[in-house]
This record gives structure tokens, sequence and C-alpha cells, in this order.
């Protein structure tokens, strides 16, 4: 491992992330969850709305393909770890009028009763405007994470392992979408 996170700055264009906007905001949407399966619902840690874009999904093939090649190489490059799949893309937002945040966390459920695979990659991208919303940063809790401001720029791509410690802070204006991926491999030992 190079390092505890990677940045492909500008990886989509300004047009590239409107267009998943508008096209997951077709999307049913529901109140984000924390757990396996999203059976938990703590407002006091985690507040936004989501929605799934699934891999059957035909207007998001190319996005699919697209996220998968990163994050390929990303790891070939930067992390060697073990990477097998990823299943699904959770779209978020993230709004000043809800008070969106999300504290702490990790995205290894390390018990999470599948007897073959663990999360072991987490790649965020950017799709706003940084200049259209304040609060909301990701924050890798990482010896080296660097200024915040880096990881704002819309159409960036942040992977990292997903047993590291992050969070988004509390949305003070305006509203901030992303896409959170998780790639998974055979389980950690």
């Amino acid at each position: 491992m190079k390092g505890e996170w990677c940045i492909f700055n500008s990886y989509f264009t300004p047009a590239q992330c409107d267009e998943i906007v508008t096209m997951a905001n077709k999307l049913a949407k529901r109140d984000a969850s924390m757990g396996v399966g999203g059976e938990t619902n703590t407002e006091e840690y985690r507040r936004s709305k989501i929605a799934f874009i699934q891999k059957d999904m035909p207007q998001f093939k190319a996005l699919f393909d697209k996220l998968w090649e990163l994050s390929c190489w990303a790891n070939n490059d930067w992390f060697d770890f073990h990477i097998s799949k990823f299943d699904y893309i959770q779209f978020a937002e993230y709004s000043a009028a809800e008070k969106s945040e999300y504290k702490t966390h990790c995205d290894v459920f390390w018990l999470n009763n599948d007897p073959r695979f663990h999360r072991k990659l987490s790649m965020v991208v950017q799709l706003t405007d940084p200049g259209l919303y304040t609060g909301g940063e990701l924050q890798l809790q990482v010896e080296q994470a660097g200024p915040a401001d880096q990881f704002r720029n819309q159409g960036s791509v942040i992977l990292f392992p997903s047993f590291v410690n992050h969070a988004v802070t509390p949305m003070q204006s305006g509203q901030r979408n992303s896409l959170a991926i998780w790639i998974d491999g055979p389980k950690w030992r």
C-alpha cells in the first residue's frame, strides 16, 4: 500500500456530474440508515437522503464500467488489495435544510454474515460544484489526510481502504450530491 488514500481530480467533467445527478434524481430516495442491510436508522448519527443505483439499470452501465475500471487501476497502482466486485452505487443528497451529516464511521461490516466478502475499498465521487454549498466536508481520519478542501472538487474521485474512519461534516448551506461505492473482495484475515 503506497498510502492511506488517493484522489483523481476532475475525473468526471461538470457536465457528466450534472447528468449523473439528473439521472439519479429520478430514483426513489429514502432516509439514509446504517448497518448490514440498512436496518438501523439513527438520525443523530447520519442524516441524508439516498438512492441506490443497481448494476442492471441500463442507463447507468457506462458509469459502472468507468468506476470499475478506475477502481482496478487505483487498486493495482496504489493499494494492492484483493478485490472482486461492486454490486451497487449509493447516490447521496446532503442538504443544509435537513442538517445533513454523517459522523465518524468506517465502511467495513466486520460481522456481516457474508461467508465470502468484506468491503475492501471505499470510493467517493464529488458531484456538486463546491461553490454551491458550505460544510459537507469529507474528512478522512488518517495521518496524511491533507487539507479538506482538496476533496471538494466537482468530478473528483477519492479512494481509501474501507477500514479507514471518515466523516461528512454538517452541512451549513446549499446541497451536496455524491456517489459512494464499496469494492468487495475476499474476507479480511
